[in-house]
């Protein structure tokens, strides 16, 4: 048989499944096809098997145990029925009454469903005896990033074997040519410091061990996890998903359990109905005409209210939290409640006022090893996108090197020494001239505004909003994610008298 469709051939299957975020929505649908095909007798669909076997892998989910033995041997060995089973679990879980006006990014039971699938779909390719899967799979994770010396029109991994002069176990075979950064697999670093390189050169070939590809494909596997999840939910009509929510149960019944219980961090990962609501209240002042809210201004409960009844907001989280908050006697209470948190000031007197800031949340840090490590960042990922076809714009130019030259490393490190780095990550983008870029930076650099080095734009710079992908979809922040030395709260400290977070 042709390896033509998920749904009749096993190798597509096994492909699809695990390289979801680089497959169309036709094979990702034919992939769930195939997962049902497990449920259909005398082609009728046995709903009552699928509704328990939804259950039983969501519910098994909850438990580490399972989490943990399906990283050793696979929890489900078809890769359509993993498919099936865990993306509409995670619509069981999202679309729970307690739990469907919170960001999927903050449901903890979601990331343990999660946790299952990578493990799974980890083992079911650790386990396929057809090498070929994971050379595909090696062209995605070790492919050259846009840039980094010229693309390369051969295979990035020609094979798959042992090298007993390097030790035991299976490498990747990378030819030389074709190796990018990605390539360099490191063991745990001790500290700050780098690992020691696991990678071996030989015939000009880089062999590369297995154990790296699977930590790799891991991280490639948390992220995919969510392409799976939305080609589920187009696929899904109103109609069957009311079905499946209305009818399974034990999922159900175990969220209960969790809420009687008052075990709420098994339900939620740093999010709670205060949060919510103060997260809405900054979204709708930030929608706000200018003269009627601004943040990092002071004003009344009134004005804010103001702003909120204004505010169409798109997610139903935020709707929850506008229909909850009747007036302005109620919104100035929440802010009150939360005037510890670092986005609210509260001035109190005869009628209280309110500073509202960008909303700042324990975000998630960022380690920079070399200057390409900023584009984890989604919003600088986005910039990184644009500008491998067109030329930035001055702004977006002057945000990278203040960005980079407020970095830690570079506190002490010489002009010429930044300028080289900078250089460096300029030179990925293909209208890169060193000369120009050389002068611009220097340029930038020599900058100052008011005496003072100026500061890296944050989320909330309108310039950013271009790139920003929301902050209720994002775990990170410029001011709270990169490691920036205390001069520069020090500095932010002296504009608006509070550091963020």
């Amino acid at each position: 048989m042709s390896r033509t469709t998920p749904l009749n051939d096993e190798y597509m299957a096994y492909r699809v499944a695990a390289l979801p975020r680089d497959e169309g929505e036709v094979q990702l649908t034919q992939l769930f096809e195939r997962g049902y095909q497990h449920w259909m007798v005398d082609d009728t669909q046995e709903t009552e098997k699928l509704l328990a076997d939804i259950d039983r892998f969501t519910c098994d989910a909850f438990a580490p145990s399972t989490r943990r033995k399906a990283a050793e041997r696979p929890y489900v060995n078809d890769p359509g029925m993993l498919a099936v089973l865990a993306t509409l679990g995670a619509v069981c879980i999202m679309d729970h009454p307690k739990l469907e006006e919170t960001p999927p990014r903050h449901l903890a039971l979601l990331g343990d469903l999660r946790e299952l699938y990578v493990n799974n779909i980890a083992s079911l390719i650790r386990e396929y005896d057809d090498f070929t899967l994971h050379q595909e799979i090696a062209e995605i994770l070790y492919a050259k990033e846009p840039g980094e010396d010229g693309p390369h029109s051969g295979r990035v991994c020609t094979d798959v074997t042992t090298r007993s002069a390097f030790g035991d176990g299976y490498y990747l075979e990378i030819p030389l040519v074709a190796a990018s950064r990605k390539c360099l697999a490191r063991t745990d670093r001790d500290g700050d410091q780098q690992g020691e390189i696991q990678a071996h050169v030989a015939d000009n070939q880089l062999y590369v061990p297995v154990s790296d590809f699977m930590t790799k494909y891991r991280s490639y596997a948390e992220d995919a996890f969510g392409r799976l999840l939305t080609a589920q939910e187009e696929a899904l009509t109103p109609k069957q998903r009311s079905w499946l929510t209305a009818n399974e149960s034990a999922i159900t019944e175990r969220i209960d359990r969790f809420f009687r219980a008052g075990q709420t961090h098994r339900l939620w990962e740093n999010w709670t109905r205060q949060k919510r609501d103060l997260l809405t209240i900054i979204n709708a002042v930030k929608a706000a005409d200018a003269d009627t809210a601004q943040l990092d201004k002071s004003q009344t409960a009134r004005e804010l209210y103001d702003a909120l009844d204004a505010y169409e907001p798109d997610q139903l989280w935020e709707q929850h939290a506008c229909d909850a908050i009747s007036t302005p006697r109620s919104l100035g209470n929440i802010l009150s409640a939360m005037q510890n948190h670092a986005s609210v000031t509260v001035e109190q007197a005869w009628q209280n006022r309110y500073t509202l800031t960008e909303y700042s949340d324990d975000a998630q840090p960022i380690h920079i090893d070399d200057l390409e490590d900023l584009f984890e960042l989604p919003c600088l990922a986005a910039m990184d996108e644009r500008l491998q076809d067109k030329k930035p714009v001055r702004k977006d130019l002057f945000n990278l090197v203040r960005m980079a030259w407020w970095l830690s490393q570079y506190r002490d490190a010489s002009t010429a020494e930044f300028i080289s780095d900078v250089k460096d990550l300029f030179s990925r983008w293909s209208w890169y001239d060193e000369e120009i870029t050389e002068y611009q930076i220097r340029y930038e650099l020599e900058n100052e505004i008011d005496g003072e080095i100026p500061l890296p734009m944050n989320c909330s710079n309108d310039d950013m909003q271009r790139y920003c992908i929301g902050r209720d979809q994002c775990p990170y922040s410029i001011y709270g994610s990169l490691p920036f030395p205390d001069e520069l709260y020090e500095q932010l400290d002296g504009h608006s008298k509070s550091r963020p977070n």
